[in-house]
Parts: structure tokens; sequence; C-alpha cells
């Protein structure tokens, strides 16, 4: 049995990183240098059509986030590891930081996909990791939501937390609300611009039981987001892994 288990793991790595490297040939619609399959390219080409047509008003928002739902999602920033190169819709690069380049436990810069980040869902998608805000609720109390890796929220409205994108020079505005629900927006600015904050024990305590691993931040930094209809400031505690 132990033979059987240890073969099938063998193949399945070979697999995986064979994937990998096929993936880092350019298809059209993939982004440069990544390891990105010909039907991910496929799929960014349309998620960037519709982007144009959003930002030069031929399509409504309401309509793209219709088509949202109806093909692939949005792109998300996260982590991924070498066997989540199999995956369908997913894009990889080179992790930059040094403490994800351990051969035990090799991360990569990942973009997947996805038409919600709902938590529940996201357990199933092995080898891919989203890095997760811990943020204050109106009582004080702790919580965690999905962020896209190494962003911070430019403001709260409705419970929607907004993200400043940019992709191949298409700008626009990714809201996620704590339940993992997405949509797209053009692009905001907000004037009261995040600010730094003391992060709490309660938050650095939940934001180190989360972590992938103990190794995998560098540090962690706390940021007070607007909030639009409380018209206050609720703070938020990111990871940084690097750069």
């Amino acid at each position: 049995m132990f033979e059987i288990i240890m073969t099938f793991l063998i193949s399945f790595n070979t697999e995986a990183l064979a994937a990998l490297e096929y993936s880092k040939i350019e298809h059209p619609g993939c982004p440069e240098n990544a390891y990105c399959q010909k039907n991910t390219g496929e799929v960014r080409k349309k998620w960037l059509d519709a982007l144009e047509d959003l930002n030069k008003g031929k399509i409504t928002e309401a309509k793209f986030n219709a088509f949202l739902q109806k093909e692939d999602g949005a792109p998300v920033s996260g982590w991924a590891m070498e066997e989540a190169g199999i995956l369908p819709r997913i894009m990889m690069w080179d992790s930059p930081c040094k403490q994800h380049k351990k051969d035990a436990s090799k991360f990569y810069i990942s973009e997947l996909f996805r038409k919600n980040l709902n938590p529940l869902e996201l357990k199933e998608i092995n080898n891919v990791y989203f890095p997760k805000a811990i943020g204050l609720d109106a009582n004080k109390k702790v919580y965690s939501m999905i962020v896209p890796r190494g962003e911070i929220p430019t403001f709260i409205e409705n419970d929607y937390y907004h993200f400043l994108r940019e992709d191949d020079g298409k700008y626009y505005g990714l809201m996620i609300n704590r339940e993992g629900k997405l949509k797209v927006t053009k692009s905001q600015i907000n004037k009261e611009l995040p600010k730094d904050v003391v992060c709490t024990k309660e938050q650095i305590d939940l934001f180190l039981r989360e972590a992938p691993s103990t190794t995998f931040y560098e540090t962690y930094h706390c940021k007070e987001i607007w909030d639009k209809n409380s018209k206050s400031y609720k703070s938020m505690l990111f990871g940084w892994s690097c750069n």
C-alpha cells in the first residue's frame, strides 16, 4: 500500500510540474512571464475585452457583473504551490520572497479567476491560498476576510471593500464583502485615504492563527479604512511577505 501511495504522489507531482513548465509558453491572452495555460489566456482575453467596454461606457456595471457570473469571474491575486499549475483559469509567477522558495513549501504569486471568494468553496481548491485581512467590527470584535494579495482597500461602502486594481493598463474597482461576494465597478477615488494605526492584540493573534505557516509572512501592519456609510475609519490588519 505504501508503494502505491508513493507512486501516486510522485506521478501527481511530476504531472503538476510538467503542466507548470508547459504553461510558461506565451499563449495569446496570457500575461507576460506567467505560467498560464492556453484556455486561461482565452478567458483573460474575454475579461480584458469586457473590461475595456466597461471603461468606455459600452456596457453598464450591471451587465458587466452579469457577464462575470455567467462566464469565469474576475482574476483575484493570491498565492499557490507548484501543484496548482494543473488548475484551470490560474496564472502563476515566481515569488520574489525568499521564504517562499524552500523546496518543501514553495509558493508562487498567482491570480485565479473566481466568481466569488466564499471561504467554504475555496477550501475545496487545493494548493491555493488567498490572503486574509483581520478587521474590527462595530463591537470591537475581530473578524477575517479574504483580500487580494498585497492590496489595501481604498474605502468601504455598503459592507463592500473597494480595491483599486489594474490589468493590462485598464483600471477598475474590485468590491469584496466579508462573505466573499465580489463585483466590479469603474475605478473610484476616495479623498479619505487609509491611515496607519496600531494593531490590537486580538487582531495579531487571529492573523497568526490563520496564516499558512509561521514563516509565510515577514511581518504585518494595520490601516484605518474609511467607511462611507458610517463616516468613520475602521481598523484592518494586513500581512506583509516581501517587497
